[in-house]
């Protein structure tokens, strides 16, 4: 996968899928979602993402060793190895951009689209809205009108850890999943978000 962003503080990910249609046989990278980031990104840069196995471990190299002797395929697979990226921006942040299991994709986007419906917004306005991608304002610019989301937006969904234990519980429920579930969902985005 590829990610690019542009000059409307947009970032696309972009895919090699030669089955797919719209990749014309190979000849046209797939678009497989985008999203609207709020600020001009100056860099990219990749980084391992990090276990929250080891995140929170006294004795990082240690705990490794020992979840290597105890589990010989630990590390083999495809979500112990996985890269991240991340990012400056003009305004002096640092964000990231890191991939989830499907699992936690799902549970996450339930909980984005639940979350954004359910809690008051900054000044009323939309967090959906907001990370939408912005399209170029020149006549003809973008024949494509579908927008493919696939994104978490992170600052909204570790905002659930802030929330009060009822709020949680409530939350949890509609989108039928448990508060410790989601929880150890969100520890693991902000783990593998890590660069330190």
């Amino acid at each position: 996968s590829f990610v690019c962003h542009d000059d409307r503080q947009n970032a696309q990910f972009f895919q090699y899928a030669p089955s797919d249609a719209a990749a014309r046989g190979g000849n046209k990278l797939v678009c497989r979602a985008d999203v609207h980031l709020g600020t001009q990104t100056t860099a990219f840069s990749s980084h391992w993402c990090k276990s929250t196995l080891l995140v929170h471990s006294a004795t990082p190299h240690s705990t490794l060793a020992a979840l290597k002797q105890r589990d010989p395929l630990f590390g083999r697979g495809d979500d112990d190895n996985r890269f991240g990226t991340h990012f400056g921006t003009t305004d002096g942040g640092l964000s990231a951009i890191v991939p989830l299991s499907d699992q936690s994709y799902w549970r996450l986007t339930a909980l984005q689209s639940v979350m954004g419906n359910a809690l008051e917004s900054n000044c009323a306005l939309s967090t959906r809205s907001w990370r939408l991608f912005r399209r170029t304002p020149r006549r003809g610019g973008c024949r494509f009108n579908d927008r493919k989301k696939g994104v978490i937006d992170g600052e909204l969904v570790c905002k659930y850890v802030d929330l009060p234990v009822t709020e949680q519980e409530d939350l949890a429920s509609a989108i039928g999943s448990t508060v410790e579930l989601i929880v150890d969902n969100v520890l693991e985005l902000v783990c593998s978000s890590m660069v330190v």
